[in-house]
């Protein structure tokens, strides 16, 4: 079942490192998703996130194997419409706006997440390649939106005390893993994303994460580094998914939230300009944490990112 998803996210991967527009073949794939979830496998309802408000997940299951929990009132699930609303979320990009947030998210989260259940039903191991698609699906939408922005994974960095950073990361948070701490120790920072603007050599750095249960500090310090090798230069942007867990013990839906942890970097080790989610956990989107940094929903990614460039282009 996953043999043809494979061979056009491989296609579509090919087409976006060549730096070609391959919007058109993401959104199409995320069809392709949809189409094999309704004909080899089974969507049903999982059950409630566990702690109000009472938020409704399912899964796609097949032969016993449970996908990630997934939100319906976020998923398009008719192929048909999806397809509709892919073709409008394209024309919307061609005109340079976010169009209906609504169709934003949910072309996104659809797109996204009918990956993600296809390779967690079929390719479960294969843990990486969802946040790639991720990666994929929105730098093609960055590029068809932001077309005289240069696009780069990779910012070098100057001669600067980068282990003083790294030193003060692990101190931080201790359970930082080692490939974490050996990217910040090179002689660039790398991301998934890049937007600079070739006239004012000002940039946003756009990290695009399924799920931050994993690597959170990463995008803290890597702007924790490029303030201090080119200050007032580059904002960083954290774009993510959800922070959905499921509980099978219990039948419900954990959110697996470290709102201490997110304070902590972003008052004592570098300043994120916002934290974007399809599905925006509930504890984050509590005024405590929003007083520290901003957590907004997904479809406000691209026009904040324009206006942090058009600012820095005005200055």
């Amino acid at each position: 079942m996953i043999t043809n998803v494979a061979k056009s996210f491989a296609a579509a991967k090919k087409k976006y490192d060549r730096g070609d527009d391959a919007l058109g073949d993401a959104l199409a794939l995320g069809g392709t998703c949809l189409a094999t979830l309704h004909t080899h496998a089974t969507f049903r309802r999982f059950g409630l996130f566990a702690g109000p408000p009472q938020i409704e997940y399912w899964v796609a299951e097949d032969a016993g194997a449970l996908s990630r929990p997934y939100r319906p009132d976020l998923f398009i699930q008719d192929p048909a419409e999806f397809a509709r609303e892919a073709d409008a979320f394209v024309g919307d990009m061609r005109r340079r706006t976010n169009g209906d947030p609504d169709r934003f998210d949910r072309v996104v989260y659809t797109t996204v997440t009918a990956f993600c259940l296809c390779y967690d039903v079929w390719k479960p191991k294969s843990r990486k390649t969802p946040g790639t698609f991720f990666e994929v699906l929105i730098g093609s939408a960055a590029r068809v939106r932001f077309p005289r922005l240069a696009m780069t994974k990779h910012i070098p960095i100057k001669a600067i005390p980068v282990d003083d950073v790294v030193d003060e990361m692990v101190e931080m948070d201790p359970d930082a893993d080692e490939e974490t701490v050996a990217a910040l120790q090179g002689d660039s920072v790398s991301t998934d994303l890049v937007l600079a603007d070739p006239e004012t050599d000002r940039g946003a750095v756009i990290p695009l994460k399924i799920t931050t249960r994993e690597r959170i500090v990463q995008p803290f310090a890597h702007q924790r580094i490029l303030d201090s090798a080119y200050p007032g230069r580059f904002a960083s942007f954290l774009a993510c998914m959800s922070e959905v867990q499921r509980d099978d013990s219990s039948g419900t839906v954990k959110q697996i939230c470290v709102p201490g942890t997110v304070a902590l970097f972003q008052k004592h080790l570098a300043s994120l300009n916002g934290l974007y989610y399809c599905d925006i956990p509930v504890r984050y989107a509590r005024p405590d944490l929003g007083a520290v940094i901003d957590v907004k929903p997904l479809h406000r990614l691209f026009d904040d990112v324009e206006a942090h460039l058009d600012a820095q282009s005005a200055s």
